[in-house]
């Protein structure tokens, strides 16, 4: 128990005293910090590289040595995101000249039939700049998010920022959180899911990037019981890795899935849609996207353990 804590008090020391030194940087000068950051987490997680180095082959049918060069560059990007988050206060008042918006009409068009909007993104980029940049232009902004069981250090200091410094609300996917995301929709408000993480048991396995990955069915399940429209958005570094733009990419809940039926009538094949619309930006992208997270790792171990993985809309 002594360790634990020991360890605790550690993680809580690092983290407080990167913080500060982020956000003692000049902007540009913080972001090589945090590609920096980026790069020594590579160093020492060399099995979740490998990992995600063997994905990365897999999924964009390339060789290793450009993946490999691709997960560096993810790395640095990760770190780069994390410094973008942690300076969020001092980036608010110039938030609209570092993020432009395009695509802004699509989601203007899903508000106004009254249901409130889905907005599907991902760990893509400047993921975490993008529901502050809503909010600074003015959008009632939720985030539906999974409670995590080991509480305090960063996984609070991250609500905190998503909440009383970006101005999202943050709602829970399990209990009463239910309830409050239909609030948020009967009042014209945005629910935002990152759809790209392993819904693990509790998802249902269809293609991502053409290998079976647990993917979540909330964002499905909140179209069809109140209609809210599904708007596909991603906010991307722009090339000199200081600006930013965030992208609305239509209604996806508006177009057919692959069977000429609505969106949301068959849950696997709306769930397909939703994984070639992450896809494409991820092939467009790889080196923005977080590869540490390992998408199809309960498909897989499911598969190993000679369970069915098969699509279940197939």
């Amino acid at each position: 128990m002594a360790s634990k804590e020991r360890g605790s008090w550690l993680d809580k020391y690092l983290l407080s005293l990167t913080i500060h030194i982020v956000r003692a940087l000049p902007d540009r000068a913080a972001l090589s910090f945090g590609a920096f950051l980026g790069r020594v987490l590579r160093l020492f997680s060399r099995r979740r590289v490998d990992r995600a180095e063997r994905r990365c082959v897999a999924a964009l049918g390339m060789g290793v040595t450009p993946a490999r060069e691709i997960i560096r560059s993810a790395y640095a990007n990760v770190g780069r995101s994390a410094v973008d988050f942690v300076r969020m206060r001092q980036l608010l008042p110039r938030l609209r000249e570092l993020v432009s918006i395009e695509g802004k009409e699509h989601l203007d068009e899903a508000l106004a039939r009254g249901r409130g909007a889905l907005v599907m993104t991902g760990h893509i980029g400047s993921w975490e700049l993008a529901g502050a940049r809503l909010v600074a232009e003015g959008y009632s902004v939720a985030c539906i998010y999974t409670p995590q069981r080991n509480r305090g250090g960063a996984g609070d200091f991250v609500e905190r920022q998503r909440s009383e410094t970006a101005g999202m609300e943050m709602i829970s996917s399990r209990g009463f959180g239910l309830r409050r995301a239909f609030e948020v929709l009967r009042g014209h408000g945005i629910l935002i899911f990152l759809q790209d993480m392993d819904a693990r048991k509790e998802g249902i396995c269809v293609p991502f990037m053409g290998m079976p990955a647990s993917t979540a069915t909330g964002i499905v399940k909140m179209h069809e019981k109140f209609g809210a429209p599904v708007v596909p958005m991603v906010a991307v570094r722009n090339p000199d890795r200081y600006h930013h733009t965030l992208r609305a990419w239509g209604i996806l809940s508006d177009l057919p899935d692959e069977g000429g039926e609505p969106f949301g009538t068959n849950m696997a094949k709306s769930l397909r849609m939703c994984n070639n619309i992450l896809g494409g930006w991820i092939g467009t992208y790889p080196d923005q996207w977080m590869w540490l997270v390992d998408r199809w790792e309960f498909a897989e171990r499911q598969w190993r353990q000679g369970k069915n993985v098969a699509d279940a809309g197939s």
